[in-house]
């Protein structure tokens, strides 16, 4: 899981500038992250980069993002959740069944 000094916008913005432009968000509600879209097997998502971000003065400011991918489709995305007691049930179910493929070796957090 990696750290930044950057926020969570300024993360989102990189991570849209490297090709993460689908709102896998939308698993939780339709099992597809376009509307309207197919069904998508979750062991076709894999998560490539894991990001945690700590509210220093509100505890509901914690989050965690993840930068994912479908291997199916090549389509790439991302998928944020509450940390902790503000994280949400349905998001951590669905987050369980993704493999996880980080490598540290390149920091996500420059832009490309």
């Amino acid at each position: 899981m990696a750290s930044t000094e950057k926020t969570l916008s300024e993360v989102i913005e990189i991570l849209r500038l490297r090709g993460y432009t689908e709102d896998f968000n939308l698993l939780e509600e339709n099992i597809s992250y376009k509307i309207g879209g197919e069904k998508v097997n979750l062991s076709d998502i894999v998560i490539d980069k894991i990001y945690r971000f700590t509210g220093l003065n509100d505890l509901e400011d914690e989050a965690i993002l993840y930068a994912m991918r479908n291997q199916k489709d090549g389509a790439k995305g991302i998928f944020v959740n509450g940390y902790g007691t503000y994280s949400d049930s349905v998001s951590n179910s669905i987050i369980e069944q993704i493999a996880v493929n980080e490598d540290d070796k390149d920091d996500w957090t420059i832009e490309i």
